[in-house]
């Protein structure tokens, strides 16, 4: 008898340490007040739903005013919609990820393992049912423009006067040409000089709203990444005229305190292209949150430090010294917190 009430007993123990809770709480996709000085964000990527997510709480004690997913925010690659709303409901459900977000405001973008089929674009079968997925995931409100256009781009505006940041959302999936797989060399995929990233709308998209942007910083988040050029994987780079053409754009529009932010790569690193003397732009790789790619060595002639190939995710540390000037800290965090090392832009 003892014996049976003791097996109950851890039964009932075992069951009641399940992270998921039946009250969700969503984030209705609610960002701080407009006119807020943003001083952290923080922001991060790869993120397998059915792995630990204990990691939120270190997050949170970092006290970011807003979190971005970079993308794979999920692992879901299925042709079947009912897969891909059961994953992202496995996260949203996880009751670290509802503590995070009952108190911290969350946007982001998807790459591929999100979006549905591994390195894919336009050719993927689901891309309107994924973005219906995904917009369910973050609560966006039907109202939003972003749902009256195909793919998930957008953009946000906060803070005021000499003190706001815009974020430029970037969809790298939806309009993508198709890769073709290189067989012949190490590379994974052939160079596309005539494919396309981003597609003709979304450029168009992009280019006015750098125009008009009269931010003091301006972030752009990509889920792959644009300056490193030198790896065989998925990049910009495998359409080196859509890289061109960014990479252009920041330069001839002078936007202020251009940054990407990336993911995909399970690593962490800072990479950064001079224009100038008084014009930069630097790209923050973060990724890999649950899973790692560890021992991993890689060419990356615009490297700056060291790369980082513990689970991570990065922040933001924006210091408005006045109405003039900022200075912005990018620090990589290993995901338990720890610091590893830091960029000054």
């Amino acid at each position: 008898m003892k014996n049976k009430l003791l097996f109950i007993f851890i039964t009932i123990t075992i069951f009641s340490c399940d992270k998921t809770t039946p009250e969700l709480v969503y984030n209705k996709h609610i960002l701080p007040s407009k006119n807020k000085v943003i001083q952290r964000i923080a922001f991060g990527s790869g993120c397998k739903q059915n792995l630990y997510q204990g990691f939120w709480g270190k997050i949170s004690e970092e006290k970011p005013d807003l979190w971005i997913w970079g993308g794979d925010n999920i692992y879901s690659d299925t042709e079947d919609r009912n897969i891909l709303k059961l994953n992202y409901s496995t996260l949203k459900k996880n009751s670290f990820y509802q503590n995070f977000i009952k108190t911290i405001p969350v946007i982001g973008i998807w790459d591929d393992h999100d979006y549905g089929a591994r390195d894919s674009g336009n050719e993927y079968i689901l891309k309107e049912e994924s973005k219906e997925e995904f917009m369910n995931f973050f609560d966006i409100p039907q109202s939003s423009a972003i749902r009256n256009h195909k793919g998930i781009y957008t953009s946000y505006e906060l803070g005021e006067s000499n003190k706001k940041i815009k974020f430029f959302m970037l969809d790298n999936r939806t309009f993508k040409t198709e890769l073709t797989l290189d067989n012949e060399h190490e590379n994974w995929y052939i160079p596309d000089s005539t494919g396309t990233v981003l597609g003709q709308e979304q450029w168009l998209w992009l280019e006015n709203e750098i125009k008009n942007s009269d931010a003091k910083i301006n972030i752009f988040v990509s889920g792959i990444q644009i300056i490193p050029d030198e790896h065989i994987f998925e990049k910009w780079g495998n359409f080196p005229n859509e890289r061109k053409r960014f990479i252009d754009l920041l330069k001839s529009s002078k936007v202020k305190n251009p940054i990407i932010l990336s993911g995909d790569r399970h690593f962490a690193e800072f990479s950064k292209i001079d224009f100038d003397d008084n014009l930069k732009v630097i790209e923050f790789t973060s990724s890999g949150m649950t899973h790692n790619y560890k021992g991993v060595e890689e060419k990356n002639i615009h490297r700056v430090g060291q790369l980082f190939d513990g689970k991570n995710f990065g922040v933001l540390e924006i210091n408005w010294t006045d109405e003039n000037s900022v200075v912005i800290d990018l620090i990589i965090y290993d995901i338990n917190g720890e610091f590893i090392s830091k960029l000054k832009y």
